[in-house]
């Protein structure tokens, strides 16, 4: 069974797993090969194309731990491996929570990710999360609108459509106020 790594209780070995694995060319080129960079007009995220958590983050596996209870699979959500190929593991110690500026959860685009903490990202979703178009606004929730875009991008689907397919007549037909 595979574990979800998380910067709070990373472990030294985990540490060194993953130290590893950001180091490691075959592994950089395994994670870019699931990001997808789509040509869409105004759409700039990057969406994770390979497994995804329920609530929509990508999840990628770095390896495996030997522990006294035998190896087991470790696995991370992929944005933050995405930050530590980009700012280095160490800086994964610093950042409790990797929000989304743009609210899509599988989004790998380094731009889009912000640093947080666990109250400033609940803030920011309760403001955000009823705002006709929003994709926190999207009726199948998080991981079902990841689903639906990285099937989309694997099938060769329409990925406009299936970017509003969540989106309630409400909100496609409303204007925006301010």
């Amino acid at each position: 069974a595979g574990a979800a790594w998380d910067a709070v209780m990373m472990t030294r070995s985990a540490r060194s797993l993953l130290a590893h694995a950001v180091h490691d060319e075959q592994v950089r080129q395994r994670y870019w090969a699931k990001v997808a960079r789509p040509s869409l007009d105004g759409y700039t995220c990057w969406p994770w194309v390979g497994s995804l958590h329920p609530k929509g983050h990508g999840r990628f596996w770095v390896g495996n731990l030997h522990t006294r209870r035998g190896p087991r699979d470790v696995c991370v959500i992929a944005h933050r491996f995405g930050w530590a190929l980009a700012h280095g593991v160490d800086a994964l110690d610093d950042v409790p929570v990797l929000a989304h500026a743009c609210d899509e959860p599988s989004c790998q685009n380094p731009t889009h990710l912000l640093t947080s903490d666990w109250g400033d990202n609940l803030q920011q979703y309760r403001r955000r999360r009823d705002i006709p178009g929003s994709p926190l606004h999207d009726t199948r929730g998080p991981g079902g609108r990841a689903r639906a875009i990285r099937d989309a991008l694997l099938t060769g689907a329409d990925l406009r459509d299936a970017l509003e397919a969540g989106h309630s007549v409400l909100d496609t037909d409303q204007l925006n106020l301010f």
